[in-house]
């Protein structure tokens, strides 16, 4: 059976219609807006060593004093050492962990330090780190720092070792990760 289709003008007719209509109701719901997008390119973050942590010399007398004593490093210029029982020996060239940093003019920075580090050969644990930057002064507490109007700043961090009785004499060294980074 042949099927049989409507005229050709009917159909476009009715076409052109519906066509007409969807185009006036979508008009008023449509709102087009711009939007944009930025970045913001900083300098990178760079640190450099420009000394080592060091407790200097010590002489801890094995007869008397608790089984422990710490040897106090202050983070902060003049460098001090502090012990109850530990004997601080002169010339053992004593200094800070000095990092200087360069980055994004003031921009704020964050320093983590470990909770603790032990020593090589065992018996020592550096420990009660203390944080000082060139530009906040003490920032233990906080352990945010910013970098000055030339994007730069010198963080100085000192700490506890606590010194067993009985130690033997060696050198002893400690692993201690200084993290620096923006906030």
């Amino acid at each position: 059976m042949p099927v049989r289709l409507p005229s050709p003008g009917v159909t476009l007719a009715a076409l052109a219609a519906m066509a007409i209509s969807a185009a006036a109701h979508a008009a008023p719901n449509t709102a087009q807006r711009s939007s944009t997008a930025t970045a913001r390119i900083i300098r990178p973050l760079s640190v450099s060593s420009t000394a080592s942590m060091s407790f200097g010399k010590l002489q801890y007398n094995p007869s008397s004093g608790p089984a422990v004593s710490p040897v106090v490093l202050s983070a902060a210029a003049p460098v001090t050492r502090t012990s109850a029982n530990v004997q601080l020996l002169p010339g053992g060239s004593e200094t800070p962990a000095i990092r200087v940093i360069t980055g994004q003019p003031g921009a704020i920075y964050r320093v983590t330090t470990p909770a603790a580090a032990a020593s090589t050969p065992g018996g020592l644990t550096v420990n009660t780190f203390t944080i000082w930057s060139a530009s906040r002064g003490d920032i233990t507490a906080s352990h945010v720092g910013q970098l000055n109007s030339s994007g730069t700043d010198t963080v100085r961090v000192g700490a506890s070792l606590q010194v067993p009785q009985k130690t033997k004499n060696d050198t002893y060294t400690a692993n201690v990760p200084i993290t620096i980074s923006y906030e």
